[in-house]
C-alpha cells in the first residue's frame, strides 16, 4: 500500500503536468467496469486537474449484450425451456421486455450464482430443456468453457449454452478508429489481462499511438496508470521519447496470460462476429462455441439464428435513455436527462444502470 505523502505526491505531479500538456481535455479512457467503480467508488475525478477528462468505454459485459439476445432468451423461456441466468440479466430489455417480466408470468427463469449451478439443475429436471444465458468477456470464457467441457464429457443430453461472450481488443479498435473520438489515453481492463496477458493491449500504442496501461483496482492503482498516462502523453507532446505501454499489475498479470485458461477458450470457442448493444456490429469479438461442441449450442438447438444477423443495424434504447452514447464514453451518465429521475437503480432504463457494473450505476451510487 502506497502511503499517503506519496499518494498526495502522485496527484500532485498527475495535476501539475497535466496542467502543462497543451490540450484543452485530456481524455483517458478506462474499459472495465471494476475500474469505473473504483473511480466513482473513491473520488478520484473529484481530486485530479478539470482539464483531466476520465471516461468509461463499454467495460460491462451485460450493459454490451444486444437486445436481439435477450429477445432469443425470451423466446426460449416462452417455449417452456428452463432459463438459468445470473441475476444482472433479469432486468435488461429486449424488444419484447425483459426475463423478470416473464418470470412473473410463471416461465420457468432460475437465477445461478455459479455456472456449475447449470449441470445440476439440468440433472434434476431431465424432462426438460434447460439452456445457460453465458454473457461476459474473456474473463468469464473459461469457467463457461470448462462447464461445456464437463456437460459435453458427461453427455448431459438436456443442457444448452446461449453465449454472448465479447472480447476486448476488437472494440478498443473499432473505438480507436472512430473519427468522433479523441482519445489521449487507455486504462486496459486489468481482469481480461489476467487472462489474456498485457501483450494483448500493446497494439493500442504500437498501432494508434496512443498511451495505454494495465493497472490494478485499487485507488494507488489507478492513480499509478493515470500518471503513467499522463507522463506518456506530455512527452508525447513534447516530441521525446515513449514507453508507449506499461503493465503496472504485475502481481497478478503476464505479458502472455493465463496459458491454460487461453488453452481451454481456444478448444471450446472460436471468434466470430457480434453485435454490441449501442454500438453494432464489430468484427471478430465474439467467441462463440466450436463445432465439437455444437450439440450444446442453443443457437443452433433452437435454430435462433434470426436473433443473431451481424447485419443489424445499431438499436438505439427507448423513452429517451442514452445508455448508447455512455457505452462508448461519447457522453457521461449524468448528461443523460433520464439519470437520477426517471432512471435509477430501482427504475432503470437501460442496462448501464441495470447492470452492477454499468457507468450509470457506479455514478448513481458514488457521484
Amino acid at each position: 500500500m502506497i502511503n499517503d505523502n506519496k499518494l498526495n505526491k502522485i496527484v500532485d505531479n498527475i495535476n501539475r503536468f497535466g496542467e502543462e500538456i497543451k490540450l484543452d481535455n485530456i481524455n483517458i479512457m478506462e474499459v472495465c467496469g471494476t475500474h469505473t467503480h473504483s473511480i466513482a467508488k473513491y473520488g478520484i475525478k473529484s481530486i485530479l486537474s478539470n482539464k483531466i477528462n476520465l471516461i468509461s468505454g463499454p467495460g460491462c459485459p451485460v450493459c454490451v449484450t444486444h437486445q436481439s439476445y435477450i429477445d432469443a432468451a425470451i423466446d426460449l423461456s416462452r417455449k417452456g425451456v428452463i432459463i438459468a441466468t445470473f441475476g444482472d440479466l433479469m432486468r435488461v430489455n429486449g424488444n419484447q421486455g425483459n426475463l423478470l417480466e416473464e418470470k412473473s408470468k410463471g416461465r420457468d427463469i432460475r437465477v445461478v450464482y455459479s455456472v456449475y449451478d447449470v449441470v445440476n439443475i439440468a440433472e434434476k429436471n431431465k424432462e426438460k430443456q434447460v439452456v445457460f444465458l453465458g454473457v461476459g468477456f474473456e474473463t468469464t470464457a473459461p469457467i463457461i468453457a470448462a462447464v461445456i467441457k464437463e456437460a459435453h464429457n458427461r453427455k448431459i443430453k438436456n443442457l444448452y449454452f446461449l453465449t454472448s461472450i465479447k472480447i476486448m481488443p476488437p472494440i478498443l479498435d473499432k473505438i480507436l478508429t472512430l473519427k468522433t473520438k479523441n482519445i489521449d489515453g487507455i486504462i486496459c481492463p486489468g481482469n481480461v489481462a489476467v487472462i489474456k496477458g498485457a501483450e494483448s493491449f500493446k497494439f493500442i500504442y504500437e498501432k494508434y499511438g496512443v498511451p495505454a496501461v494495465v493497472c490494478g483496482f485499487e485507488p494507488e492503482d489507478i492513480l499509478g496508470g493515470i500518471y503513467f498516462l499522463i507522463k506518456e502523453i506530455k512527452r508525447k507532446q513534447e516530441g521525446k521519447r515513449q514507453r508507449g505501454f506499461e503493465n503496472l499489475y504485475r502481481r497478478c498479470v503476464s505479458d502472455l496470460g493465463n496459458k491454460m485458461a487461453i488453452e481451454l477458450i481456444e478448444e471450446i470457442f472460436k471468434i466470430d462476429n457480434v453485435l454490441w448493444r449501442g454500438i453494432g456490429n464489430v468484427n471478430n469479438s465474439a467467441l462463440v462455441i466450436k463445432d465439437k461442441y455444437s450439440e450444446l449450442d442453443a443457437v443452433k438447438k433452437f435454430n435462433l439464428y434470426r436473433y443473431f444477423n451481424d447485419k443489424e443495424e445499431v438499436l438505439r434504447e427507448d423513452n429517451g435513455c442514452k445508455c448508447s452514447e455512455v457505452l462508448i464514453g461519447n457522453i457521461s451518465p449524468k448528461e443523460c436527462g433520464l439519470f437520477g429521475k426517471v432512471c435509477t437503480p430501482r427504475t432503470p432504463c437501460g442496462p448501464c444502470m441495470v447492470s452492477s457494473e454499468g457507468a450509470c450505476a457506479a455514478y448513481y451510487k458514488y457521484i
